[in-house]
């Protein structure tokens, strides 16, 4: 016996409807009812397991995104012949910035984690020092108000 599910093409039809109005997929899955874990794991198993009906979950999901693009690209077009940009430039930063039409930071973080544990006879007054020394180079030098 099937485990019954949300994903009907009816659902379906209605979120291709939603995704080409430009719908986040936070905003795509209240619209249809469910969590946002729902709709990642309804694409997952669409994309990766090959599970119906998943699969045509995804594949409406994938061509709704590809119509949307396509539109908002013709959008542009006529926007620069007509001196306006900003609303096309708006939809492809916020809804394609994984496709580079966004802003984007590159931001490259490099840690290290070190723990150690040392036990280093010391006075009360060497402590205290080594203490405020620590401090020192903690706080910043210029108040920021």
């Amino acid at each position: 016996m099937t485990k019954k599910t949300k994903c009907t093409p009816e659902l379906i039809d209605r979120m291709k409807e939603n995704v080409k109005l430009g719908f986040t997929y936070s905003a795509l899955a209240l619209s249809l009812g469910i969590s946002e874990d729902t709709l990642y794991s309804w694409i997952r198993k669409g994309r990766d397991e090959q599970q119906q009906p998943y699969v045509s979950f995804y594949a409406a999901l994938k061509e709704a995104e590809a119509e949307l693009l396509a539109e908002c690209l013709q959008q542009l077009k006529l926007s620069m012949k007509m001196g306006n940009v900003e609303s096309a430039k708006f939809m492809l930063e916020r809804r394609f910035n994984n496709m580079r039409y966004g802003k984007s930071s590159q931001v490259d973080v490099k840690a290290q984690n070190l723990n150690m544990n040392a036990t280093v006879p010391m006075s009360q007054e060497q402590t205290e020092a080594m203490r405020a020394d620590i401090l020192s180079k903690l706080t910043p030098k210029e108040r920021i108000y």
